[in-house]
């Protein structure tokens, strides 16, 4: 990475952190050049536009995510690797419950921003796409009897992990591991079997 594009990239680590503590309404360029520590001139010789500044910090937050689950080990027993990526969107810690606010704001107002839409459709695309292939290894080797559409399955998956988000970010933090592992744990547990 080129010290240019870390210098981008500090902008929109800034918008996240405007976005996580104040919402996306808040993501102005002003806002983000003193969450920055830079002039706003600095953020206009990025980002021309708010729109540009806050579409850029959402394929900024879908590439961080796509960091995280290149992560996981897929060389385990398919439920185990599908736990272990479901659980990187599960607000289990600070940085999760971060970034899944960041993420709601992001898919709240992909429902009436073209741009958005594009960027939260294509990412869901991927998603439902990795989440089907490891459903497809989980019924190639038996583990998903009931189950013959594995791309439909991988939808209500996707799903379930986004109201689970939703929910646990309304909880008090002591009480969301519990309700997040356990609503988790009991949704595989309808797929797989023992």
């Amino acid at each position: 990475m080129t010290g240019e594009q870390r210098r981008g990239a500090h902008v929109l680590d800034a918008v996240l952190d405007v976005i996580a503590e104040r919402g996306l309404e808040a993501a102005t360029m002003r806002t983000v050049a003193a969450a920055a520590g830079i002039s706003l001139a600095q953020v206009q010789y990025y980002f021309r536009s708010k729109d540009e500044l806050v579409a850029s910090a959402f394929r900024h937050v879908t590439e961080r995510f796509d960091e995280k689950l290149a992560t996981v080990d897929l060389s385990g027993p398919p439920r185990k690797v599908l736990r272990q990526a479901l659980e990187l969107w599960l607000p289990l810690d600070e940085e999760r419950a971060r970034d899944a606010r960041v993420w709601l704001a992001f898919s709240a107002a992909a429902a009436i921003s073209p741009t958005l839409k594009a960027i939260a459709a294509a990412t869901d695309s991927e998603l439902r796409v990795a989440f089907a292939r490891l459903l497809d290894a989980a019924a190639a080797e038996g583990a998903l009897p009931d189950v013959v559409d594995t791309e439909t399955e991988a939808g209500l998956l996707l799903a379930v992990v986004d109201g689970l988000v939703v929910q646990a970010l309304t909880l008090a933090e002591p009480l969301r591991a519990q309700f997040l592992t356990g609503s988790l744990d009991a949704h595989l547990a309808r797929l797989f079997t023992p």
